[in-house]
């Protein structure tokens, strides 16, 4: 796809030292400040999923590296490309920041802009760093207790940042907000440990994504029955003023977490991946749902529910755009990224299948580990399918690298890519980011090279909508990828049958 540039010429930003490139293998984060655009890294970001599983579990190779160093970094670059790649910030191995998982420009009234970077670390504390100019950065907001932000947003004059308390979903609604933290420090929208917090007006469960719809803040949340949104009554969030809009998953209980939400004309889409860690193990396709401005759901890619429930708020129908989970591909495990761009709605894929090989070794590695949370019957099964994907994928030449789809009406789709647009290693279209000048950038997840930034102008990126060539699956694949989902209905229904979808503890 010769529409995108590649701006950086070597993957993971760092010419001068191509392992340490390597290991800012996700651009997890990106914001546009005057003449540049900054990038958030996640550094190493496999190898940590896979510390998830156990602090004793072991890494394969191919996710491995020399030397390691897991002290993110923020990088920036000229947008008329006068100035290289520059390194403006880097963690120190004492703040035990891993990655900056979401960036955002805002203002109180009558200041200056700033650029906010928001952390991962699992030392029990978020950093908001800020910076008004990209070279100098400051840790600013007091103390918020959590592990991550996957977001933030600008609302009537304060900055909202929703902290989760692991590293994806948990338990508990860590809501923050400040006029401008470097001189107010953040405070809760309110305390999910209040003595009168009533769980019929308050969201519950892990935030994963807030975004801004129809002049109200709407939160993300998973929880024991599935994903749930909510919405605030006023534009002024508060204690026990919050309506529940969607529940239950969308009507599958195993949806558990938000990984997007986006504006589209008059809807809210929303996207929902399946329960962590199975999904990680196992491949499930990814849905989407759209909210209007009434509270009604429906939804918008997704198949037959895998753990069926019964939604308060709504029913699931049938797929407005024909399309089932993950778009018709199981691999599709997250819809990572859906945004507006240019009277379009474009959607960017996680796609599973291009890890399917560090799967089977991270369960080959780490045996005793897979059988202690689940059994050995499901340690013998993953191996099965993930060595009979690795002989489909030399047979039916499976497209890897990240999907991305688009849209002109937020219900009949159509793919542009589907094997990562530079690369197959780009698994993950991680961030999609319309600049100032109505380009539009891509942030991609890849561990095996490291992170690439991709750029098409609005001009080259429609021409290409309307003359490229349609690229889609064909029969053989199709018959390939219900293959695979039979293999991993015999997979859920033995995890179902032996109550394994918990945990053990």
């Amino acid at each position: 796809m010769s529409t995108f540039e590649k701006l950086n010429k070597i993957n993971g930003f760092d010419f001068k030292n191509p392992i340490n490139a390597k290991q800012n293998n996700y651009a997890w984060s990106m914001a546009e400040l005057g003449d540049y655009i900054y990038v958030g890294t996640g550094r190493n970001v496999p190898w940590i999923v896979t510390k998830l599983l156990s602090p004793d579990a072991e890494a394969p190779l191919l996710i491995s590296t020399t030397n390691q160093d897991n002290n993110a970094e923020i990088w920036r670059y000229k947008k008329d490309g006068s100035r290289p790649w520059q390194r403006v910030y880097k963690a120190k191995t004492e703040e035990q920041i891993n990655g900056f998982r979401f960036m955002i420009i805002h203002a109180m009234p009558n200041s200056t802009p700033a650029l906010y970077a928001a952390s991962l670390s699992f030392q029990g504390s978020v950093a908001i760093l800020k910076s008004t100019d990209g070279s100098n950065w400051t840790r600013v907001g007091g103390d918020i207790k959590g592990t991550s932000s996957r977001s933030m947003v600008s609302f009537n004059g304060m900055l909202y940042v929703a902290v989760l308390d692991e590293a994806i979903g948990g338990n508990m609604p860590l809501l923050y907000r400040s006029k401008d933290p470097e001189f107010f420090d953040f405070e809760l929208v309110f305390d999910p440990e209040d003595s009168d917090i009533d769980p019929e007006k308050n969201p519950i469960g892990g935030i994963n994504n807030i975004v801004v719809f129809n002049k109200k803040l709407y939160v993300c949340i998973s929880t024991s029955q599935g994903i749930e949104v909510w919405r605030s009554n006023s534009g002024y969030p508060k204690k026990n003023d919050w309506t529940l809009v969607a529940d239950k998953g969308f009507g599958d209980a195993l949806n558990d977490n938000a990984m997007a939400v986006g504006v589209y004309k008059d809807y809210l889409y929303v996207t929902a991946t399946k329960k962590f860690p199975l999904t990680l193990l196992v491949p499930f396709g990814a849905d989407m749902i759209r909210i209007d401005k009434l509270d009604r759901w429906e939804l918008v890619v997704g198949g037959l529910p895998i753990i069926p429930s019964k939604p308060s708020t709504g029913r699931r129908n049938k797929a407005l755009s024909g399309y089932g989970s993950g778009f018709f591909n199981p691999f599709n495990v997250y819809i990572w990224q859906v945004m507006e761009y240019n009277g379009n709605l474009l959607a960017a894929t996680f796609d599973h299948g291009t890890n399917i090989e560090n799967l089977r070794d991270i369960v080959l590695l780490n045996k005793e580990i897979i059988i202690d949370r689940f059994d050995e019957d499901v340690y013998k099964l993953l191996i099965k399918i993930y060595d009979t994907i690795l002989s489909l994928f030399k047979k039916f030449h499976y497209p890897k690298g990240f999907d991305l789809y688009v849209s002109k009406d937020g219900i009949k789709f159509e793919p542009l890519s589907l094997s990562g647009i530079t690369t197959s290693n780009n698994y993950g279209g991680r961030i999609l980011m319309e600049g100032s000048e109505g380009e539009l950038y891509i942030g991609t997840a890849n561990p095996f090279d490291g992170c690439e930034v991709l750029r098409a102008d609005k001009c080259a990126f429609e021409r290409y909508m309307y003359n490229h060539r349609k690229v889609n699956y064909d029969d053989s694949l199709f018959l390939f990828k219900r293959r695979v989902e039979m293999m991993l209905e015999e997979l859920v229904i033995h995890i179902r049958t032996k109550g394994l979808l918990k945990e053990k503890k």
